[in-house]
């Protein structure tokens, strides 16, 4: 079942022997003879040399994108990649997801009882505790959800982050995969919207807890903040489809301009809203 499978990693300023994700999937196949392939797409600044003797049991394609053209071209070129090695299933990974080491049985227990579904997520938690996915998704906004029921779910009102899911190849074809428009924010949320359009409305949370970390959670500089800031604004930008839509990314991205704007003592987020208004 193992070679069914490709999992896609995109990777940012952190070093492969630090990646989180990188090193769960490595102990989770330890004990095992299979060999995963794997995708590290890696969006830093520069090039890391992949050393396979260090990750038994994955066989890793390792593509390097100086130019940092986000997460959806990642995942776009590992769907290219999982055709060329003809996998029925994509696992699309962050770097700070921290995968149990019973996650492939999990996710191949779940689809062996689901056989017509093509989307697959695991429960994602902060390390507080907190649901972040699936999560629900109202007046274009996520918010931590509240309770969940393993199996069969309904999209309608909910959302998925990008980490975790598990894809059939062919229904992320069917969904024209990922808007490359959207190199990071936004990017999951317009992926599954469209998803519940083209492809179904329907998914299935497998039983299976993950750990991972919120980079809106942490505590940024406020140099990583402005960067940050301007891939939202961008991603809200592609994301809207609707006069609705327009309206409530509009006074989303009002709240966090004010909020940061606070956080950090400077009228840079206020100033940089006003400015992409007017654009």
């Amino acid at each position: 079942m193992m070679d069914d499978f490709i999992a896609v990693i995109v990777l940012y300023k952190t070093a492969l022997d630090r990646c989180t994700t990188l090193n769960s999937l490595r102990t989770a196949l330890k004990s095992t003879t299979s060999k995963l392939d794997v995708v590290i797409y890696d969006n830093s600044p520069n090039y890391q040399e992949v050393k396979e003797d260090f990750y038994p049991g994955l066989s890793i394609t390792y593509v390097s994108d100086l130019q940092n053209s986000g997460v959806s071209k990642a995942y776009n070129v590992g769907y290219t990649i999982a055709v060329e090695k003809k996998k029925k299933w994509m696992i699309l990974l962050d770097q700070d997801t921290d995968l149990p080491v019973d996650a492939f049985t999990k996710y191949t227990k779940a689809i062996a009882e689901n056989s017509n579904q093509v989307l697959f997520a695991p429960l994602m938690l902060t390390p507080d505790q907190k649901i972040i996915s699936p999560c629900d998704f109202k007046f274009m906004r996520g918010s931590y959800a509240k309770n969940y029921t393993y199996g069969i779910n309904s999209l309608k009102g909910r959302s998925l982050i990008n980490s975790g899911l598990c894809i059939a190849t062919h229904a992320f074809s069917k969904n024209n995969g990922y808007n490359e428009r959207i190199k990071l924010d936004y990017s999951d949320h317009d992926f599954i919207r469209r998803f519940s359009v083209h492809v179904t409305d329907s998914f299935v949370l497998v039983e299976l807890k993950v750990m991972h970390q919120l980079s809106t959670d942490t505590s940024n500089t406020f140099e990583s903040d402005k960067t940050r800031f301007d891939y939202y604004l961008e991603g809200s930008r592609y994301f809207q489809f609707n006069f609705s839509s327009f309206f409530f990314l509009k006074s989303n991205n009002l709240l966090r301009a004010a909020k940061l704007s606070v956080l950090h003592k400077s009228t840079y987020f206020i100033k940089k809203y006003f400015k992409y208004i007017v654009s």
